[in-house]
């Protein structure tokens, strides 16, 4: 018995031809349960750790999701590749390294000089674990372009949080914008971090000692300078020739 194959009408020339299929609308995102949130921190923790113990190159999903204690697939729901994890663990890093600022930040010790208050607060300790994941993704950064617009993206917020922390502290946000405060405030920093990550083969706190008085003698001398922008030479160094050698004419 012969089978009969049902073709469809051949359309006529003046019909109306049918209207393309559309690609489907996708779904707007969901929003994060306060489980799936947690879920995601503790991802995100999980990269400090495994930049902390392994490098940046230790960052990989595998271990990330050992050590968060999570499969893969419950990791890559978060995250697809290892540069969406570093990316938001530079976004976290910097957000919890300033929280760990502020905290103390807002609550001087009262009859405490500024300066030595100041430095403790950018080389605290409880801030090390942040301090290494955050070195390691600037260090990074050189070699992986995606990563700089974050880390700027993260340093503007700091700036705009200092003006914040400034006011509180020294009864005036825009100390922040002068040039003696921001050149102190990164000088602080580079040192602090200089300290942090520099082998000394001996007398390691003494070391620190003499870097941190020599630091706080140069944020005084800052404070000294009238403007570092409309008197430069106040900044320079006076330098004295050895005897025997003409000195350079003064100005």
């Amino acid at each position: 018995m012969a089978k009969l194959k049902l073709v469809p009408p051949t359309p006529h020339a003046d019909a109306e031809a049918p209207a393309p299929r559309r690609a489907p609308r996708a779904s707007a995102p969901r929003r994060m349960t306060q489980k799936s949130e947690q879920t995601r921190l503790l991802i995100l923790e999980a990269a400090v750790d495994s930049v902390n113990l392994h490098g940046i190159r230790g960052a990989n999903l595998a271990r990330v999701a050992e050590i968060a204690g999570v499969t893969r697939g419950c990791l890559q729901y978060y995250f697809m590749t290892t540069e969406d994890v570093l990316i938001a663990m530079a976004r976290h890093v910097a957000q919890r390294n300033w929280e760990a600022y502020e905290a103390q930040a807002m609550n001087p010790p009262e009859g405490r000089d500024l300066i030595e208050f100041a430095i403790d607060l950018v080389g605290n300790p409880s801030r090390d674990r942040y301090r290494v994941a955050q070195l390691e993704l600037l260090t990074a950064a050189r070699t992986m372009p995606v990563l700089r617009p974050v880390l700027e993206e993260g340093a503007r917020l700091v700036e705009e949080q200092a003006k914040r922390f400034t006011a509180r502290l020294f009864g005036n946000a825009d100390l922040a914008d002068m040039p003696q405060f921001r050149a102190a405030r990164d000088l602080t920093a580079l040192v602090n971090d200089w300290m942090f990550i520099k082998v000394f083969p001996d007398q390691r706190e003494e070391r620190i000692a003499e870097m941190r008085a020599a630091l706080r003698i140069a944020l005084h001398t800052l404070w000294r300078i009238p403007s570092l922008e409309s008197e430069p030479d106040m900044a320079k160094p006076r330098i004295r020739i050895k005897a025997g050698v003409a000195e350079p004419p003064a100005n």
